[in-house]
């Protein structure tokens, strides 16, 4: 008897060592959101830029019509955080493009389509950053190519994958801001009216889209 009783102890002294090594680690977790800062993106006057009515007479018959530069407000905010963020467009009427329509200094990447009326292209338009500024600094316009290098820029903006963004200082990158401003210049230029529908109205349809990005 007495050496069951002491087998039978021995086996409870081992159960007891085993559930006490079992319980001899834990797991930590750490766990938390970093969230971009919470910028907001804005165009003066819902970011409509009207020509108005134009008179088929007014139109050259033979040459690409040009039509006054016109502009709205940029205004970027990210609050109290500041951010190294860009801007890229993506022309949402490219297929409307019309060739060569810019005129010297300006690329075809540049050129953005102001729709189609009856299947004739309407002519096209451009984009130039131009005033930048983050309080009372004055801020220079850079651009890259998808995720090339950053290179200085003259504003004029080329569609995506072209991105743009802005420096501080004389090193070609992003500036870390809370808060821009600027201006979009837009300039028009009609199709000859030779290659317009003047039957009809012509309505004049360029539509963009900017978006907001952190870099």
């Amino acid at each position: 008897m007495k050496k069951i009783i002491g087998l039978t102890l021995g086996i409870a002294c081992l159960a007891a060592t085993l559930s006490a090594q079992a319980t001899t680690s834990a797991q930590l977790v750490v766990r938390g959101t970093i969230t971009p800062a919470a910028c907001n993106l804005s165009l003066a006057g819902s970011g409509i830029i009207d020509y108005g009515t134009i008179r088929s007479g007014e139109l050259s018959r033979t040459s690409f019509n040009p039509r006054e530069e016109r502009t709205t407000s940029l205004v970027i905010n990210c609050g109290a955080t500041p951010a190294r963020f860009g801007l890229t467009l993506t022309d949402l009427q490219a297929g409307s493009k019309v060739t060569g329509i810019l005129g010297a200094g300006f690329s075809e990447a540049q050129n953005f389509g102001l729709g189609m009326v009856g299947g004739r292209r309407t002519g096209g338009y451009s984009v130039t950053l131009r005033d930048l500024r983050s309080s009372a600094t004055v801020l220079h316009p850079i651009m890259r190519t998808g995720l090339g290098a950053w290179q200085n820029s003259d504003g004029k903006v080329a569609q995506s994958p072209s991105q743009y963004s802005w420096r501080n200082s004389v090193t070609i990158t992003p500036a870390s801001i809370s808060q821009l401003t600027g201006t979009l210049a837009v300039k028009a230029v009609i199709n000859r009216a030779q290659d317009l529908d003047l039957s009809r109205d012509v309505s004049i349809d360029g539509r963009a889209t900017l978006v907001l990005s952190y870099i």
